[in-house]
């Protein structure tokens, strides 16, 4: 099914080309291609994964994030700059915005954190940890009063359950024969370190939850993960294999689409390079999973965006919809490195077996998710600067749930091989960062606990006079934080009435033809959870429509 040669010497139209064969793309093409939908072709600007696959492969071993070599070499800045509103004013300097004090600062800072979203076969879900976590009823309540009244809780639910088969959970709320198999790992089989965080959760007060995804907020419990014996299942070893061989379904790897094609506002095919030039394939519908950084990115080279930036780039505009690129969201954390004693920790055992949902004490709300990073060796740690001489590392991580803060992506050059502008915003609204104060400060009493300081002999960074003092704390949290590589909602879905919206709520692209979005952009708001298994869950409802 895997493809390399020329599509210039193919003349055939397609009935559905997708772009991105990452989590939503592999599933959309897999379910499109089953249902004998005419005939897909699925694009992907990584390499296909190794079939078979060896156990040791980077890409099969869950118990590590893949940084390098299936990876977008994007860099990030952590807040935002001054760019957009320079491109759109015609390159002059900002004046008095006091964000980052001009042009040259801001590429200075767009260029500081390096953003590997995964770029292979299986997208995100071939780099990432596995888990396996669904968003909470009022994410999806949020998307629903966003305009989407298909997307609540109760209509969700099916589609997360038609995806999964849940072997710990069996009943109404969990699906047990889907693909994507979800496993936990037992209490009496956890980490002793992961046992007696667990046990320092109930101490202070939060309860057990033995399942995650019942849809309950606060609680402590096993991490759900698609994972089986260690090995990470992503969407293409769950969704592909059993279709790759259909006759209409095609997956043609090394091409990266720039943009997509239009006869006046009819999507009718994609420009794509491949091997440095540029080539054309036709299809009757697009569909961009190229993720929350892709999707915006080729919608802009396409003149699908803000009417100002398309001008500025001098690219024809197709369709004025500001809202592309704006709102990107990640989740902040801030991890909490520490040093075990000798023999707590081994390399190459799970890394991430335990979370717990509680309130982080700013108010009485369910806001962080708190967990550790068992078993780590330092050097697979991004940004890690270890002058220690640590070898293996414990993280508590503290990640807020429902960031306010929003950045954006967007091109500032009309160049098919520019790479995107990417402003995550992180920390730009304050109550996020006082969240998460309150976050580090609740991690930082767990820490302290005989079950864990026992077996931990230094922690780099943060101190107890650090962490009582509200301004060295809120200064450590604004520099410390990073994002969860959970990038979402640059695109998002709702109603034509919504001066933001991009796309409806079955991810057709508001004042286009034949052009749908299925991937994490078009997320109105984050869910409170990792975002592989919602985005999983989106294409799988997407998928049922896609025809219509």
């Amino acid at each position: 099914m895997t493809t390399h040669h020329d599509p210039a010497a193919d003349t055939r139209e397609w009935e559905y080309l997708i772009v991105g064969a990452g989590s939503a793309g592999a599933l959309t093409a897999a379910r499109l291609a089953a249902r004998d939908s005419g005939n897909v072709l699925l694009i992907e600007a990584g390499e296909d994964q190794p079939r078979p696959r060896d156990r040791a492969h980077p890409l099969a071993d869950a118990g590590r994030l893949v940084l390098a070599g299936h990876n977008w070499d994007y860099r990030a800045n952590l807040r935002t700059s001054d760019r957009l509103e320079e491109l759109v004013r015609g390159g002059a300097p900002a004046a008095g915005t006091g964000r980052t004090g001009g042009r040259a600062e801001a590429r200075a800072l767009r260029d500081r954190f390096p953003y590997q979203l995964g770029k292979v076969v299986g997208g995100g879900s071939a780099v990432n940890g596995a888990i396996a976590l669904r968003g909470l009823p009022r994410d999806f309540a949020a998307w629903e009063a966003a305009g989407n009244p298909d997307w609540s809780w109760e209509r969700v639910l099916p589609f997360y359950k038609d995806i999964e088969n849940d072997a710990d959970h069996p009943g109404r709320l969990h699906g047990d024969s889907g693909p994507l198999p979800i496993r936990r790992t037992p209490r009496d089989r956890v980490h002793p370190l992961d046992a007696a965080f667990w046990e320092e959760c109930n101490r202070q007060g939060v309860g057990d939850l033995p399942d995650l995804n019942d849809g309950r907020e606060a609680g402590v419990g096993p991490i759900p993960g698609n994972a089986v014996d260690g090995e990470r299942i992503d969407a293409s070893t769950a969704f592909l294999s059993g279709v790759r061989e259909l006759p209409n379904l095609r997956l043609r790897t090394g091409l990266r689409v720039t943009r997509v094609l239009f006869e006046k506002n009819r999507a009718v095919g994609v420009e794509a390079e491949l091997d440095g030039r540029l080539v054309t394939i036709r299809a009757r519908n697009v569909v961009l999973s190229a993720g929350a950084v892709g999707t915006p990115v080729i919608l802009q080279r396409s003149g699908v965006g803000a009417a100002g930036l398309l001008a500025a780039l001098g690219i024809t505009p197709v369709a004025d919809l500001p809202g592309v690129g704006r709102d990107l969201v990640d989740h902040p954390s801030v991890v909490i490195w520490s040093k075990p004693a000798d023999g707590v920790c081994t390399p190459g055992l799970p890394w991430r077996q335990v979370a717990a949902r509680m309130s982080s004490g700013y108010d009485d709300d369910v806001d962080v998710q708190v967990g550790l990073l068992n078993n780590v060796e330092s050097h697979t740690i991004p940004g890690f600067v270890d002058r220690l001489g640590w070898p293996l590392v414990v993280g508590i991580s503290v990640m807020l749930m429902r960031p306010r803060s929003r950045g954006r992506v967007f091109l500032d050059s009309a160049d098919p091989f520019a790479s995107p502008v990417i402003e995550l915003g992180l920390g730009t609204d304050a109550e996020d960062v006082e969240r998460l104060c309150h976050g580090v400060r609740r991690a930082w009493s767990f820490l302290r606990s005989p079950g864990l300081s026992s077996r931990l002999v230094r922690t780099q960074f943060w101190s107890d006079r650090m962490v009582a003092n509200d301004g060295v704390l809120r200064s450590g949290v604004r520099h410390i934080m990073n994002p969860g590589w959970h990038a979402a909602g640059s695109c998002r879905m709702g109603p034509a009435t919504d001066p933001w919206a991009v796309a409806d709520q079955e991810g057709r692209v508001h004042g286009t033809e034949n052009l749908r979005i299925a991937d994490a952009s078009l997320f109105p708001t984050i869910p409170s959870a990792p975002t592989n298994l919602t985005t999983l869950m989106l294409a799988e409802k997407l998928a049922r429509s896609t025809k219509e």
